[in-house]
């Protein structure tokens, strides 16, 4: 009962726990598809709102230009076309009024976010319009007042002179009636003061045209002092500064689109999924191209090299180490074994060591030997070539020697897959082998074989397998050398052709040369390589291993360091 309550609540808990786990990814999901949506939005309507206010901006600035160049034109203007001006801004006024009441700024789910700017523009620069035009119209009234203003109190000052000049002439004309009724009066004497006498007539009429005149002249003061009270009490019209553009109502009428504006701006500022999003955009397009460059230009290359290096190096003059007439061809097949003629192999073989021989051979190949064999250490196999020595593994090398005959086993004790094969080389004889093939060999006491290089700068085979360097072993001396899966020994007069990788030398009279390897789809996946040995000749051999050894999986290198050390050996012919 207990196992099967746990097993229960085992399964609830799994359960449970996958649940909550579907329920966090949901939320999860949906929260970051909600955040890429606003960001995607963003990404399209920022841009188009910046240019939107660059737009509306713009525009701003050329219509307060040309309403300040209007109201110039019109300072100097009569009243009567300040009216007309003044109705006719007031008529583009109401007319953008009803345009910009057909516009409806919203977000609806039928709306793109490109549509809602266009609205959001419209509409700002319509409410730009109708804040200049009726700043302008302000100004237009203001300046149509203070010209009625200034024509009123021109009419009362012409008055106000007109006025004074009036006093003028009759206080003018009372000073010369007194002059005229002085001298009456003297001229007159006694006579002037008795009635009814001609001199009397003249100083009374003169008297009462003077009081007359005094009468008028008090009333002309009396007019002045009054029209100049009047003029007193006339407001004086201020005066009107230059006509400028209100910047701040202007700002009003544009808002929404500013505010808009700020609001992505600030988003798109403080959202981590839009820095990420404006860091990556510009590198984008040189993202893609090298994506596109990293698949097409190795194509290219291959295609290159498949197409027209390798069929032009095919057509190069083959390479050949030594011309001679003896190749010791009986030699190398008395070494074959098997049911197969040409696997000259096993997984381990026998060497009868004469006492007029020795034999030197890699420790970890030496199964076996008779009791009494001589062995000794050989530091180095040649001190002349020690890079080659050293590379090929060459080095510590056991020496054997015999005072009878002994039977001598080889095999290879720390690798199951090598076989080992015997490979006899006559006097005056030369094999070219490939050092990290070489396990051993055995040679009469005091004739050691000789090596020696041979260059070939000169021919594009060399250059294309990289392989400047050239090694042959000259005998006569009887070669160990081992194999991955077997050694096989081959002979050149049918134009066969190998794997590069598989190759472990041929006879110094073979013909070498590279041919292209077919077909062109597992050379461009990277299957096989580009090139594979192609050897002729009569009477030439060729040896090559059953497994290339960098095809097996622990033969893979993966450093760099490695990749190219082997390459630089490979060319000096290590």
């Amino acid at each position: 009962m207990g196992q099967f309550l746990a097993a229960v609540f085992g399964t609830v808990r799994r359960n449970l726990i996958a649940f909550l786990l579907i329920v966090l990814v949901l939320v999860a999901g949906k929260m970051i598809g909600s955040e890429w949506d606003h960001a995607q939005r963003v990404a399209s309507e920022l841009p188009e709102l910046q240019i939107a206010a660059a737009s509306v901006g713009a525009h701003q600035m050329a219509l307060a230009e040309e309403m300040t160049g209007r109201v110039k034109r019109m300072s100097k203007a009569g009243v009567q076309q300040l009216d007309g001006e003044i109705r006719i801004l007031e008529a583009d006024i109401e007319r953008l009024h009803r345009k910009q009441e057909g516009i409806s700024v919203g977000t609806g789910i039928f709306k793109r976010p490109s549509g809602v700017v266009e609205e959001l523009q419209r509409k700002a620069a319509l409410g730009v319009e109708i804040e200049i035009r009726s700043q302008t119209r302000a100004y237009l009234v203001a300046l149509r007042t203070h010209l009625v203003l200034l024509g009123d109190r021109q009419v009362e000052l012409e008055k106000l002179e007109r006025l004074r000049l009036e006093h003028v002439r009759i206080y003018t004309a009372i000073q010369s009636a007194e002059q005229q009724l002085s001298k009456i009066e003297v001229d007159a004497g006694v006579l002037g003061k008795i009635p009814f006498t001609r001199k009397h007539q003249q100083v009374g009429q003169l008297t009462a045209e003077l009081k007359e005149l005094k009468v008028a002249n008090h009333r002309a003061h009396q007019d002045y002092r009054a029209q100049k009270q009047l003029l007193a009490r006339l407001p004086l019209p201020a005066a009107l500064n230059e006509f400028r553009i209100n910047e701040q109502r202007l700002a009003q009428a544009s808002a929404p689109l500013q505010k808009r504006l700020m609001e992505a701006e600030q988003w798109a500022e403080k959202n981590l999924l839009w820095h990420s999003y404006q860091t990556v955009r510009p590198v984008l397009p040189l993202a893609l191209f090298v994506l596109v460059s990293w698949w097409l230009v190795p194509v290219a290359i291959r295609a290159l090299f498949y197409y027209v290096l390798a069929p032009f190096a095919a057509s190069r003059p083959a390479i050949v180490i030594r011309r001679s007439t003896s190749t010791g061809a009986a030699a190398y097949a008395k070494q074959r074994s098997g049911h197969d003629s040409s696997l000259i192999s096993a997984v381990s073989r026998t060497i009868s060591l004469a006492p007029e021989c020795e034999m030197l051979i890699r420790p970890d190949y030496c199964q076996s030997q008779p009791v009494g064999v001589q062995a000794s250490t050989k530091l180095l196999f040649d001190w002349g070539r020690w890079l080659t020595s050293i590379a090929a593994h060459l080095w510590l090398l056991k020496r054997l020697r015999t005072a009878q005959s002994a039977d001598i086993v080889v095999s290879s004790t720390s690798d199951a897959l090598d076989e080992v094969a015997l490979l006899e080389i006559g006097s005056g004889e030369a094999f070219v082998l490939q050092p990290r093939g070489l396990i051993g060999m055995m040679y009469p006491i005091g004739h050691r074989p000789k090596i020696r290089s041979h260059w070939r700068l000169g021919t594009l085979h060399a250059w294309l397998t990289l392989q400047l360097r050239y090694l042959a072993f000259e005998g006569p001396v009887t070669l160990v050398v081992k194999g991955c899966r077997g050694v096989r020994l081959e002979k050149a007069a049918s134009d066969r052709t190998i794997s590069q990788d598989a190759t472990l030398g041929f006879s110094a009279n073979a013909q070498y040369s590279t041919v292209r390897a077919e077909p062109f789809v597992p050379y461009l996946r990277g299957r096989q390589s580009l090139l594979q040995d192609k050897f002729g000749g009569q009477d030439a051999y060729y040896l090559y291993e059953e497994v290339p050894r960098n095809v097996r999986p622990d033969g893979q290198k993966h450093n760099p360091l490695e990749v190219l050390l082997d390459a630089c050996l490979k060319a000096f012919g290590i």
